[in-house]
């Protein structure tokens, strides 16, 4: 497992937090280590997803990513 830290523009509420917890752990691979207001941190398995599948899931719901 590899780690991803996340700065997310956008989540302005325990909802937006909710949201993408949920983008999150619908991937096969990814868990979630850590996730507040403005960030996350994930581990993910990388034989089974790619850092940039998991930014671009979570930037469909309209949420930035930046690593």
């Amino acid at each position: 497992m590899e780690t991803l830290n996340l700065k997310i523009s956008g989540m302005g509420s325990a909802h937006c937090v909710g949201v993408v917890k949920d983008i999150i752990v619908k991937q096969d691979g990814v868990a979630i280590e850590n996730i507040a207001l403005g960030q996350a941190t994930v581990s993910y398995n990388p034989e089974k997803v790619k850092p940039e599948t998991i930014i671009q899931e979570i930037e469909k719901m309209g949420y930035k990513v930046d690593q």
